[in-house]
């Protein structure tokens, strides 16, 4: 004995749920209740999404912003950022790149972070140790032809060689 369709109210035929695919892939689909505005919309099960549209997005986001649900999570970030491994001012951050610089008396210095191989070497360099990173630098950017005005020493200061990879 045939059914009812659930989604258009026409007979099933036998050992169907609905009478076409179409209402097949209607009753198939899934739908939730937007959490600002409590309109429903199509959404799967395993998707995070809780809002029904851009609009209601950004609301939401303010709203959640405002309500200060993620204060401690920035003073989190804010206070390990400086001390983690990573992303301090360590040889080991993901921007650190390796360098081969040649200093004015000829010693060859090899280093993984250059900006802070300057800070702790700042006795080797005439001026500051920003002023020497970026200077080094420089002379970087000019060899890989990023520069309108080529740097090739800074201050008798040269680079041999660099690795960008990490």
């Amino acid at each position: 004995m045939p059914g009812i369709c659930p989604i258009c109210g026409k007979p099933n035929g036998r050992n169907k749920k609905a009478c076409s695919h179409a209402c097949y892939a209607e009753l198939r689909q899934n739908y939730k209740t937007c959490i600002v505005c409590g309109k429903q919309f199509p959404d799967s099960k395993t998707n995070m999404t809780v809002t029904c549209s851009l609009e209601c997005s950004k609301r939401h986001r303010k709203d959640l912003a405002s309500s200060g649900i993620y204060d401690d999570a920035l003073d989190a970030a804010h206070k390990i950022t400086p001390v983690h491994p990573k992303t301090g001012s360590f040889e080991t951050n993901i921007h650190a790149k390796s360098w081969t610089i040649k200093a004015p008396d000829g010693k060859v210095y090899k280093c993984r972070n250059l900006k802070l191989w300057c800070k702790e070497h700042a006795d080797l360099f005439d001026g500051t140790p920003r002023q020497a990173w970026d200077g080094l630098a420089k002379i970087k950017y000019s060899a890989q032809g990023k520069r309108k005005n080529r740097a090739y020493q800074w201050k008798g200061w040269t680079l041999i060689d660099y690795d960008d990879s990490l």
